[in-house]
């Protein structure tokens, strides 16, 4: 690109970031537990600049570790978008490359940034669907002997990681560190232990009149045991208070235990979904 410089972006640079957020741009935003400001510092970030000033960023770190999701890419609307990313892109990809075994995705919910993906030949993996809860409030089923439900408690933290890490595919593991940055934001969070160990959790979010499930997982030795049941039971009527108008998950399409899970409490497909794409040379 004619007259343009890349650079590593980092914390020193948070003035001129904020500011270039706030202008009129091109944005692609993850939805994850940082802000983009708070992958600052973790690379690959690059920024493309023109007379000193940041025209583009492309934030792709690690977490967990592998697994490279596009966190964050925001462009100046006078921009060539597919110039851009490939300038881009190009130099986070050198520093993937790097590493032996990587996975590289991206979540598409605007249709700018579906069609760039598209266009770029990305494969479209998987894709997330929206539920919505339109049930009665359930009662608590009784757990078998020996179970206990409880709040999720700080000390769970390093049990919940490992949860999450044998429940789920490299691609939709939590690491250590997004799992206590989830607990932080949380509005509501419970486990379930067997014999003081903690063998299922779940962790809810909140804004003024919604709530949201963000977050299942059961040990794969203690499924069918009605623990996810229960949880997400707890997590209902926790949530009934005349101020929550909607109750939300999201699951992959191809998840069709959790699907008929939150089904058959009262979950229905909204008809929102959302692709997964991953790249790959």
């Amino acid at each position: 690109m004619n007259n343009s410089d890349l650079r590593i972006i980092d914390k020193k640079d948070i003035s001129a970031f904020t500011a270039f957020l706030q202008t009129d741009i091109f944005l692609h935003r993850h939805l994850d537990w940082r802000t983009p400001v708070e992958w600052l510092g973790f690379q690959p970030f690059w920024a493309l600049e023109q007379q000193m000033k940041i025209k583009a960023l492309l934030a792709m770190p690690d977490d967990p570790p592998g697994v490279y999701w596009v966190r964050l890419f925001a462009l100046d609307q006078s921009l060539d978008t597919l110039q851009t990313w490939d300038t881009l892109f190009e130099k986070c990809l050198q520093e993937i490359s790097a590493s032996n075994t990587h996975t590289i995705a991206a979540l598409g919910y605007q249709d700018w940034f579906k069609k760039l993906l598209h266009t770029l030949g990305w494969i479209e993996a998987q894709r997330v669907v929206l539920l919505k809860w339109h049930g009665s409030y359930p009662e608590i089923e009784d757990l078998a002997p020996g179970f206990l439900l409880r709040p999720l408690l700080n000390t769970d933290l390093d049990e919940v990681a490992r949860i999450d890490q044998v429940s789920f595919d490299p691609l939709w593991q939590q690491s250590g560190d997004a799992t206590r940055r989830a607990y932080a934001q949380c509005s509501y969070a419970t486990v379930v232990e067997f014999e003081n160990k903690v063998v299922g959790y779940q962790i809810s979010t909140a804004s003024s009149f919604n709530a949201h499930l963000a977050r299942l997982a059961v040990y794969p030795d203690f499924r069918h045991k009605r623990i996810g049941r229960t949880l997400v039971q707890d997590m209902l009527q926790y949530f009934h208070q005349p101020w929550i108008n909607e109750i939300t998950v999201n699951t992959q399409e191809d998840n069709f235990p959790s699907q008929e899970l939150y089904q058959s409490l009262g979950f229905q497909k909204t008809g929102e979904s959302y692709p997964i794409f991953t790249f790959s040379r």
